[in-house]
């Protein structure tokens, strides 16, 4: 709403708010540890979170970090596995640590509602609330009143490609240097370390 109505410096408080907020750090561990489908897959530190200790203790790791400073927490390398495609190719994966991963759910928290007011209501993919059926529907709608082209793309690589400096350039400049960190945390496959 404070980013709707140009309010940005209410937005920014309020999204380091979020990003510190006690309650958003139960959540992120939440989500990566019991919600998410790769809950049970560990990092390349190998650590996996699956009882309501290891839970506890990760609340308590991330609270630490953050009360030292988000400067200070370095991101591990992502473990760097391949999974099949449907045309038989193989797709790399990157792996967080079950820390990155909570810590980057955490900064989600704090940066989705900002971002998510900005976004073109047109737009679908990997957005809360909204899917392939939502897109599907508008679609089916627009067409039925007035006929249309249709384009079916698919961008190769796309993620692969991405331009990190032009994303970081999108990011608030207080959370720039995180996501930059993430971005560049490199991945080891097979015991090799690379750059990202």
């Amino acid at each position: 709403k404070a980013t709707k109505s140009g309010m940005y410096s209410k937005a920014k408080s309020l999204m380091y708010l979020l990003q510190n907020s006690y309650y958003a750090t139960l959540l992120a561990v939440r989500t990566v540890t019991t919600d998410n489908k790769g809950k049970r897959t560990a990092g390349v530190d190998r650590v996996k979170v699956n009882t309501p200790s290891k839970k506890i203790a990760l609340v308590k790791d991330m609270l630490d970090t953050v009360r030292n400073g988000w400067d200070k927490y370095k991101p591990k390398p992502a473990k760097r596995i391949y999974i099949p495609k449907t045309n038989g190719k193989l797709r790399p994966l990157g792996i967080p640590t079950i820390k990155d991963r909570a810590m980057q759910a955490a900064t989600k928290l704090a940066l989705e509602p900002y971002f998510e007011a900005k976004f073109e209501s047109c737009s679908y993919g990997f957005r809360p609330g909204m899917g392939c059926h939502d897109a599907i529907e508008k679609i089916a709608g627009t067409l039925l009143k007035k006929p249309k082209w249709v384009l079916d793309a698919d961008i190769k690589g796309c993620f692969d490609n991405i331009d990190h400096k032009f994303l970081a350039t999108q990011i608030d400049t207080d959370f720039r240097p995180i996501v930059k960190r993430w971005l560049k945390a490199g991945y080891i496959h097979d015991k090799k370390y690379s750059l990202t």
